[in-house]
């Protein structure tokens, strides 16, 4: 079994080659690669502390009566 690998720029290339490869009898499948290997977990990223953002007190502008 032959099997080809595309990656098209955008939507519309996508849908084009789609159609065509129904037009010619050809079957297709997604290939996911972000599950692709679920045996293999990558390592989980070490969490950054952020330190907490000060409050926001704001005033409101002073009403200008004219």
């Amino acid at each position: 079994m032959e099997s080809l690998i595309v990656h098209p720029k955008n939507q519309m290339e996508l849908n084009a080659l789609k159609s065509v490869m129904k037009d010619m009898g050809i079957k297709f499948e997604k290939f996911h690669t972000r599950n692709h290997n679920a045996a293999s977990k990558p390592e989980p990223r070490p969490s950054t502390n952020r330190a907490e953002k000060p409050a926001r007190n704001f005033k409101d502008k002073p009403k200008n009566d004219q």
